[in-house]
């Protein structure tokens, strides 16, 4: 438990606060196979609020969603069969924050961007069926 401080106290001192990080060359994003082809053709574009964010998130804005992690483990598991893009971060010069939905767990590799990212940054590293 020492790993945690209180989510609501976090979020009562730190709503608006994004932490600026300088992300790994090769950040990761999860998407529903739905979403390929569109991502295909248009590159990765910030999204707002929808029923698949937490209902209390700190967030303003439409954002995209990365994990600054290569270790499998790290990457986010929605418990469906989702498609897995690589984000070339060095052909991009997006500004990513840290997620603040999970600021308050130590060692966070949960990254946000404000910014889109095009077809030319992203690779499809992993097929998802969806289910």
């Amino acid at each position: 438990m020492d790993n945690f401080i209180g989510i609501d106290q976090w979020l009562i001192e730190n709503k608006n606060d994004l932490v600026p990080i300088e992300p790994n060359r090769y950040v990761y994003h999860v998407s529903n196979p739905f979403f390929r082809d569109q991502i295909q053709k248009e590159g990765l574009i910030p999204k707002g609020k929808s029923e698949t964010w937490l209902s209390n998130t700190p967030i303003e804005g439409k954002v995209i969603f990365a994990c600054n992690s290569d270790n499998k483990d790290d990457w986010f598991q929605s418990t469906y069969d989702d498609d897995i893009y690589r984000i070339d971060t060095s052909k991009i010069s997006n500004q990513w924050f840290y997620d603040p939905n999970f600021s308050w767990e130590k060692n966070n590799p949960f990254i946000i961007t404000f910014e889109p990212i095009p077809v030319e940054a992203i690779e499809l590293i992993y097929s998802g069926s969806g289910s």
